[in-house]
């Protein structure tokens, strides 16, 4: 199952420039939630980013390496394929790939190695199967979305969401209030998930006190701005991490490769009471010139 979900956000990056966008819809994310993140494929494929560094070429040549007689239906799911979006609680989550054929969904299911599982809320669910024999992962297609579960319960959650039955995320304080134009991506984690992490990390800045995360990926202009903002427990945990910050940022500065370096030579650190906010600005073109000469 691990191999299908990732063969489905391979081809996630197949298909033609849309004229349209597929955001974020917190109403189809479970409220027990702990991170929360979307890629939205259709406003990447209109990026320059995307353009500039050959995504579409890159993973064309990805997709020579699938099986010849799943390509066909890769190709057509690829082309429908309009964003992906994920949840994961306090132990599982899944994955769904929002697409705009579910007849092609439906298709490379039935040569996908998995067998019919239990109904769920009057949706047929399905188990993938491992070369073994053995069942690993869960799945379920719901109208043009394929969801990918890694049990049985987040399966069940999902569904149960996604067809208006369960309480979600909408106007939970868990989401960045405001979404900037032209983000394309998008990652949030909250308090539990922090917590988590937070319990096994060494790193000093991990163990501050951090309430939330969200990091986000935009194009504007022709200039691609990554932002990082952090919700801290406190005033003086927000400058303990804006000191930490800077100061990897001055050591990754002169070890690592020259696109990395530029990112982190691009990048400001501000704090604001709870707030601390890292913002680096590139120019696509930029980029793609010092990437390129690699």
């Amino acid at each position: 199952m691990r191999h299908l979900i990732s063969a489905f956000i391979l081809v996630a990056g197949f298909g033609t420039s849309r004229a349209f966008a597929t955001p974020f819809e917190p109403a189809t994310i479970p409220d027990q939630a702990g991170a929360v993140g979307h890629l939205d494929m259709d406003a990447l494929r209109k990026t320059q980013v995307f353009t500039a560094l050959s995504g579409q070429a890159t993973i064309d040549a990805a997709l020579d390496r699938a099986p010849a007689e799943l390509r066909p239906l890769a190709h057509a799911v690829a082309a429908a394929v309009r964003g992906i979006s994920f949840w994961r609680g306090a132990e599982h989550g899944a994955v769904y790939v929002e697409t705009r054929d579910p007849h092609a969904l439906a298709q490379i299911l039935a040569k996908a190695p998995v067998v019919p599982g239990a109904s769920m809320d009057g949706v047929a669910t399905f188990t993938g199967v491992k070369p073994d024999g053995d069942d690993h992962g869960f799945g379920a297609v719901i109208g043009d979305t394929l969801v990918l579960a890694d049990s049985a319960e987040s399966l069940a959650t999902s569904i149960h969401t996604l067809r208006g039955k369960g309480p979600s995320l909408v106007g939970s304080r868990a989401l960045p209030a405001v979404t900037r134009t032209g983000v394309f991506v998008f990652v949030t984690l909250g308090s539990d998930a922090l917590s988590a992490i937070q319990k096994s990390a060494s790193a000093k800045l991990l163990q501050l006190g951090i309430r939330s995360v969200v990091v986000d990926v935009r194009e504007t202009a022709g200039v691609l701005a990554a932002t990082a903002h952090a919700e801290m427990g406190s005033a003086e945990a927000t400058q303990k991490a804006k000191s930490i910050v800077e100061g990897l940022r001055a050591l990754a500065s002169v070890s690592l490769d020259t696109p990395r370096r530029v990112l982190l030579d691009r990048a400001t650190v501000t704090a604001n009471g709870l707030a601390l906010d890292v913002v680096a600005n590139v120019p696509v073109t930029e980029l793609a010139a010092m990437i390129q000469s690699k």
